[in-house]
């Protein structure tokens, strides 16, 4: 193994993300110059104005999430693990990080599981990755959304640390949570108690229907597009 590896979200993902917070804020700026370049009846102004202020908030949150990809960092050193990582965000969405340093030697155990959890009253599903020190101390590090090509690879980060840490990687199951794992923030508090297997089944189909569903939504938009 080399003695240094480093994970970080792709150039072509930090990329996309720039350019799309450029293009809305591009989008909203021409929305809200057009009453004043074409004048006449200003009575539709206020649906252009409103239509600007949700592009800039869009804007404005693929901005957040560009910042996060960027600054996001796992590093595995011979001797320790040092990592920059989202831990939340305040009540503008904006990420807040935390910086890790953990001696290799006081991991004691690398832990995943699997988190189903509600966004705008649909079930969604994605994998997290902790540390447990030798004092007890839960660590998370990030987690990433099954199916989402955009993220760090899970399976190799945790795999590489469990080696180099002398212990295997543990499953924690599959879990109901609230945490939102905006921008692929991860929590250090795993107090949900993991769901039978029945119930952890029946969650994950739901949130696989319900990609499916929010997928062929986006192809139809996309070939109506197209055709119309």
């Amino acid at each position: 193994m080399p003695a240094t590896r480093t994970w970080r979200f792709d150039l072509t993902t930090r990329i996309a993300l720039v350019f799309l917070a450029a293009f809305m804020f591009a989008m909203a700026a021409l929305l809200f110059s057009l009453p004043f370049v074409y004048g006449g009846d200003r009575s539709g102004d206020w649906t252009i104005a409103l239509t600007g202020i949700v592009m800039t908030g869009f804007a404005i949150f693929a901005t957040f999430g560009s910042i996060a990809a960027t600054r996001t960092l796992v590093t595995l050193g011979a001797t320790t693990l040092e990592a920059t990582v989202v831990a939340g965000h305040n009540w503008c969405l904006a990420p807040q990080f935390r910086e890790i340093s953990l001696p290799l030697s006081e991991i004691h155990s690398v832990e995943r599981r699997c988190e189903i959890f509600r966004t705008l009253g649909f079930l969604t599903m994605r994998e997290a990755l902790s540390v447990v020190t030798t004092r007890g101390q839960r660590v998370g590090l990030f987690s990433d959304t099954l199916g989402n090509a955009g993220t760090l690879p899970l399976d190799e980060v945790a795999n590489a640390i469990a080696a180099a840490a002398g212990t295997p990687v543990r499953d924690d199951g599959t879990v109901r949570t609230k945490g939102s794992g905006l921008y692929g923030a991860a929590s250090s508090s795993w107090g949900e108690r993991p769901l039978d297997e029945v119930r952890a089944r029946k969650g994950r189909r739901a949130a696989i229907a319900t990609a499916q569903v929010c997928s062929a939504i986006l192809l139809l938009t996309l070939l109506l597009r197209a055709f119309l």
